[in-house]
């Protein structure tokens, strides 16, 4: 096959282009297939590309499956418009997280994806080394991060923690309850976190 991609126009599509068809493509077959109904071959039907270009880019389906879950979820965190209303800012960016898991393949290619990592320790690894990295270096962190600088919440508070519980609700839903999260809930999970502090300041003044 002489091409990554089929060409959309005149030339050969640019490997930047090739890459983002294959791991569109992954995330939606494992979404619609789970990941055990998703092979290599049919990510490369997917996505108008030869089996050789698939594994020129990623060596094996743990590979090309961990870029897939952590590309959509790079997506997924980026940086939110910030307003200066830290807890408006929290709200919204908490809801763009949920969205990206409800609206599109992301969701259920993650719960695919975890429902088998528990037979096979690589993936597993490669999904626990994702997650952590999306947890660290998201948007919601630095929001969190200034919630705490402006009191409201306990300054020793453990921001990991936080995180953790913010991040937990959406998480639970789709994993364990197996519904998609709803982004309206954004922001009474926001107040449920930083409610009481703010309830305890306002007393005191």
């Amino acid at each position: 096959m002489s091409t990554d991609i089929s060409p959309t126009g005149p030339g050969r599509p640019r490997d930047e282009d090739a890459t983002a068809a294959i791991l569109t493509a992954t995330l939606r077959l494992l979404a619609a297939q789970g990941y055990g109904g998703t092979s290599t071959a049919d990510v490369a039907a997917a996505a108008r590309a030869s089996k050789a270009t698939v594994y020129r880019r990623w060596p094996s389906k743990v590979a090309l499956v961990a870029e897939a879950i952590q590309q959509g979820l790079r997506e997924a965190h980026e940086a939110p418009v910030l307003t200066g209303d830290v807890r408006a800012d929290l709200a919204e960016a908490l809801a763009a997280k949920m969205r990206a898991l409800s609206d599109g393949p992301l969701g259920g290619a993650i719960r695919a994806v975890i429902s088998h990592a528990a037979h096979e320790p690589e993936l597993s690894a490669a999904m626990a080394m994702i997650l952590a990295g999306a947890r660290e270096h998201g948007a919601l962190r630095p929001l969190v991060e200034e919630a705490r600088r402006q009191g409201l919440v306990a300054p020793d508070a453990d921001v990991g923690l936080l995180l953790d519980l913010l991040l937990g609700a959406p998480f639970f839903q789709l994993l364990v309850r197996q519904v998609r999260p709803d982004p309206s809930s954004a922001k009474a999970l926001v107040d449920l976190l930083l409610g009481p502090t703010a309830k305890v300041e306002q007393h005191a003044t």
